[in-house]
């Protein structure tokens, strides 16, 4: 069974929750922000605040560092936004949103097996319909 078949399964995620990405002759898996909200609240994910310095607001660039705690394992990662990889103008709640998908997908250990969300990159979003597992 594919590790994305186990977290479907897992995390009771229907097809709305992510979709198969063909690039360059490889596959990944894209789940939707949603998708990994279930998964963080599942896992019973917290999300730590960050400090103050661990925050770089300004007109035009975010960046947000901090951490979260799954059982006995802590990791930390990084939410950013601009105006290049963020077309709406709420650039502090995408960024947040990157931040808490990293932390999520990585305390699960899905980018080991290519799965990423949605919010990361603009080419991971919907271009084409959607393909089960």
């Amino acid at each position: 069974m594919s590790r994305m078949k186990e977290i479907a399964k897992k995390y009771e995620l229907t097809e709305k929750d992510f979709w198969e990405l063909k690039r360059g002759g490889r596959s990944n898996w894209i789940l939707t922000h949603d998708g990994c909200q279930k998964i963080a609240y599942k896992e019973g994910i917290v999300f730590h605040k960050p400090e103050a310095d661990d925050c770089v607001i300004t007109p035009q660039f975010v960046t947000i560092i901090a951490t979260a705690t799954l059982g006995d394992r802590t990791d930390w990662s990084s939410g950013e936004a601009n105006p290049t990889n963020c077309k709406m103008p709420y650039m502090v709640a995408m960024a947040e949103k990157r931040l808490k998908d990293r932390l999520t997908l990585k305390l699960i250990n899905a980018y080991e097996y290519g799965i990423y969300s949605e919010v990361e990159a603009d080419e991971f979003k919907i271009k084409e319909p959607k393909v089960g597992l």
